[in-house]
Parts: structure tokens; sequence; C-alpha cells
């Protein structure tokens, strides 16, 4: 499997939105069919499910693509074959999966299926060197956008005590805890950091009680500032941060956009350009552009990773940090500062 890094300005030009879904639809004489499947965090997450989705909307809404598109809902890990399955008997062109959990359902069905496409978010070949030219992954190097996110969290605390409540050990999300927990520990080597991942498979991303108790814990500790990472299970840590009154950082998109209810905590989030990635592998398909058998990985360098605006929070973080960050963020994208997580999640 070869690794493709696509400046993401090049991916943005082949995807340029146009107007009117259903006039784009109808003008069509063959239209080019995405199905959807989310994993147990389901649409309405404010963060994973909901970004992978919005790109297969945005890509149907590009009049050029022709793209016709539906998503189903995972309810239970059990459902990812099934779903993906139905589409393929419907006779999509194209199956989109959101996430890492649907890694082997959605390798196994490409491999079944050559004539369908097959891409998944925070996956690639599973260490399987035959992975079919039909089967792309979407990689994301999530630990530039969490140890920007670890050093803002460590400039801010007035306490040298943070937290991080995450979802389940999966690569994706160890990237975002050991990049937050490095880039804390780069800006002050004496900063405590807590964290904790969500114990449990079947729900670990759809658990905001215990995301939210988890946080109460790190904050009756002394934490001030949490950065939660775990769709459902994360939302519920920051609005723990949020009723008690102290700093929270937000996951995946700008949770400041998508999640109102703890604005006054959110700080910024540490995204990941899930949306546009999406879209752009559906273009890539749609134009017979398919990068066979390989991975799109964004970064810092193509701007598929970073830090969300500060919005609330603008006046609060003073120009001082502002530039300690900016700076940091130089030193990632061109490669003098290492984030010490790059290991934990291959991009090719």
């Amino acid at each position: 499997m070869r690794k493709i890094l696509i400046p993401l300005a090049v991916l943005a030009a082949m995807v340029l939105a146009s107007c009117g879904t259903s006039q784009a639809a109808s003008s069509c004489s063959k239209t080019f069919k995405v199905g959807f499947v989310t994993d147990i965090g389901k649409l309405g997450d404010k963060g994973f499910n909901d970004a992978g989705w919005k790109g297969v909307q945005d890509a149907t809404a590009d009049s050029s693509l022709c793209v016709q598109s539906k998503f189903l809902e995972s309810k239970q890990p059990t459902d990812y074959t099934p779903n993906i399955q139905q589409f393929v008997d419907q006779k999509y062109d194209m199956v989109v999966a959101a996430g890492f959990l649907l890694g082997d359902d959605t390798l196994k069905a490409a491999k079944a299926n050559p004539s369908v496409k097959f891409t998944i978010v925070d996956s690639a070949d599973f260490g399987d060197p035959k992975a079919p030219d039909n089967f792309t992954g979407l990689l994301f190097k999530q630990d530039q956008a969490g140890y920007l996110a670890g050093a803002l969290a460590a400039l801010i605390s007035k306490t040298n005590h943070i937290g991080g409540v995450y979802g389940l050990d999966v690569p994706a999300v160890v990237q975002f805890r050991k990049g937050y927990e490095n880039g804390a520990k780069y800006v002050n080597p004496s900063i405590k950091v807590d964290g904790v991942f969500h114990p449990a498979a079947s729900n670990a991303f759809a658990d905001p009680d215990w995301g939210k108790a988890r946080a109460q814990d790190e904050l009756s500790g002394g934490a001030d500032v949490i950065f939660a990472a775990g769709g459902l299970t994360g939302n519920g840590a920051l609005l723990a941060a949020k009723e008690a009154n102290k700093a929270c950082i937000g996951v995946d998109v700008d949770q400041f956009l998508t999640y109102p209810d703890v604005d006054p905590c959110l700080v910024t989030s540490a995204e990941k350009h899930i949306s546009v990635a999406v879209k752009a592998i559906i273009a890539a398909a749609a134009k017979n552009q398919w990068p066979s058998g390989g991975v799109l990985t964004f970064e810092l360098k193509n701007n598929g990773v970073g830090l969300a605006p500060y919005h609330q929070w603008d006046s609060k973080v003073s120009a001082d940090i502002k530039a300690k960050i900016a700076d940091i963020q130089t030193k990632l994208t061109n490669g003098s500062l290492s984030t010490g997580a790059e290991g934990l999640t291959k991009y090719s």
C-alpha cells in the first residue's frame, strides 16, 4: 500500500461546491451512488460521524459530481457488515465507512466486491500487504492537533494540572492523547496530565454519562482544563467542564459550532478535517481519479488538521500564548519539532 500526500488546496480544487442538490441529480444521465455507514456513535454526535456525513453531503451538493447519497446508522458493531452489504446489494458505487472500528468489515467487503469503491476514515490496510485497489484509507496526523491542544492547555492552566477523557484505546485516539500529553509537557515539563480511556468497545464513543463522570473525577482532583476526544463520550466530559466553570477543548470538528451547549468553556478544538477528506475521495472516485490501493494523509502541511478559532476565548488567550502556539505549529509543520507520537499509527 502506498502513501499519497496531496496538498489540501489541490484536493479542494477537485471538490469546489456548486448549488442545487436536487437539480444536480436530475440533470445527470448517470448518478454516482455513495453510501455512508456510521459507527455506533451514529449521526448527531456533533463530531466524528457528523463530519463524515457532511463530507458526503458536500459531495452530493456538487453538481459536477452527480452524487446520490444515503446513510445507514450502526446501533451495534454487528450492524457494520449488514449495513455495508446493504449498499453493495443496492448497487452503490462507493461505500464510506466512519472509523477504525469498521476497518475489518470494510476491508473484507472491499476484497469481495472489487467493482465497488470503499474508503474508511482513520484506517489504512491493517497490516495487510494485499489490500485491494478499490480500498483507500483516509488518515490524519491527529497527534499534531493533539500536541497543539496540549501545549495550549498547559499554557492556560492555572493549577499546573490538566486532564483528558477519551474513547476507545485505538490508534487514532491514542494519537490524540499522546500528542496532547507530549504537547503539554513540551511547554511545561512539570505539569500533571490526567487521562483515561473508555474501558469497553461496544459503547466507547457513545457513553456521555461515563465521560462526564470521568471529567468530574479529574476536575475534583485539581485539573482545570479538560480535553475530550471520544465522540458522545467526550461530549459528556466537555459538559462537566462547562458545569464546573473550567476550560475545555473539543475534538474532530470546531465544536463551538456543533455543540453550543459547551461554548462558554470551549477554548478551541483539535480538528481533523474529515468532511474535506471525505468529499475529496468521493470526488476522486466520481471523476475516475481513484488513488488505487493508496492512503490519503492529512496533516498540518496540507491543512488537514489544526486548531479551531478561539471564539469566545479569543480575548482570554494572551498574545504571548497565541505566539507560542503559532511557533509550535510552524515547527511541527516544517518537521523541526516532533510530537513523539508519530509511530503509534502508521501513515502508509
